[in-house]
Order: C-alpha cells, then structure tokens, then sequence
C-alpha cells in the first residue's frame, strides 16, 4: 500500500481493511525483528519477558506487536493491535480471535481466524485500565496494552437486536464483563466499556456465576497469555 491514509474519515469497516492491510504489510518486516529479539532475551537467560514493537505506515493509526516469551513457551507470543485516532479520540483495533464471541452453551472452535475485528473505544481502555487492572495511571494507553496482554476468552450474550445482523451483546471474561455490539454483516465486536466482577448486580451477576467454571477452565488454557 503506497498511499497515506487520512483514517480520522473512516467508517469501523474501513478501520477494519485498513487494519488486515496492515497486518499484511508489516508482519513479514517484523517476523524477523521479533525472532532477533527473541535470541538476545534467551541468551540473557530472562525466562520472563514482556515488549511491544511498533509499526508507523498511515497518519492516525499505529501498528503494535505485543510480544511475550515465556519460559514454559517454545515461541514468542505475538498479539497485534492498531491504535487508531478518530474525531472521537482514540481506539483500539485487534483481531478477534473468538470469531464474534463464544455463544452460551456452545463449543468454540479457535483453530481459524475468520477476519473478524476488535474494535475497543477509548473509555473501554481507560475503564479497564481503571476497573480490571485497578492502575492508579488510567490511560488509553495503560490500558490498552493490559487488553494486549491478556486476550480473553469467554461467552458472549445477546441483550438486543439492534438492526439485520446487529446485536447489543455483553461478552463475560473471567475478570469482567465488557458491553458493546457485534456486527455480523462486517465481521466487527465493538466495545464501549467494561465493568470488574465486584461492580456487577443482577441478571450480569447471574451470567457471570453461570460460567464461573468454564472462565475458570478458560483462564487454566490461556494462562500462557496472561
């Protein structure tokens, strides 16, 4: 893409392309910075390591590599995500692994991303820097990359049909529940805030007790991306 794009003008879908373009731009310049770097913290012997790579190539929006080596990994753990400026403010863009959200009482299959999207507001990051990291620094920056490093899984309940493929959604993950919409019709989850677990009363109480055991098997899986 040889083009500078002025992303303050364009819609979530277009933020989208825009973000699987990118991806595919720069990945392959990175894959071997990330190997090199990966080297030098294992010769170090750090068993623990924790650093973000960035990516400039479209005025508003900033390509991150999340990087995490872990001991117990053989591999890097890589998440990618795009901060993107809007007349709003800030979001946050990343790949939706859980291809819209695990509905209740149904099996996952998380082998193949299905280009679905993302896409946290900058309150999200700022709530979740707040509620479910509990930083005394709540910043969109702060928290967006504490929702790099952990990528939650969970399920995903519809609270509302919105319009033809649109539907208000409260997606559970084991440290909070987080509330937006899911739009099929563009393969896109957006994210307006989140609440932590003890801020939670009611039927959002009820959902989450509901799948206490299945977060908690969840979070035995994914550890490594904690």
């Amino acid at each position: 893409m040889t083009q500078r794009i002025a992303v303050e003008t364009l819609t979530l879908s277009e933020v989208s392309d825009l973000f699987q373009k990118s991806i595919d731009i720069a990945f392959p310049k990175f894959k071997n910075a990330i190997v090199y770097h990966e080297k030098k913290i294992r010769k170090a012997k750090i068993k623990n390591h924790k650093w973000v790579k960035t990516y400039e190539e479209f005025k508003g929006a900033k390509l991150n590599f999340y990087c995490q080596i872990l001991s117990e990994v053989p591999s890097p753990i890589v998440s990618i995500g795009m901060t993107h400026r809007t007349s709003k403010g800030l979001i946050l863009v990343t790949v939706d692994t859980s291809n819209g959200g695990i509905p209740p009482n149904s099996f996952h299959n998380n082998t193949v991303w299905q280009k679905w999207v993302r896409i946290y507001t900058g309150h999200y990051c700022e709530r979740f820097a707040e509620r479910i990291m509990k930083s005394e620094t709540k910043t969109f920056e702060i928290g967006s990359e504490g929702i790099m490093f952990s990528d939650k899984q969970g399920p995903v309940r519809i609270t509302d049909s919105i319009a033809d493929g649109v539907e208000e959604i409260e997606f559970q993950f084991k440290d909070g529940q987080a509330y937006g919409y899911r739009d099929y019709n563009s393969k896109i989850v957006y994210l307006k805030t989140v609440y932590s677990n003890d801020m939670l009363k009611g039927e959002r109480l009820i959902f989450k007790e509901d799948w206490k055991d299945t977060l908690d098997q969840l979070q035995e899986l994914f550890k490594w991306s904690q």
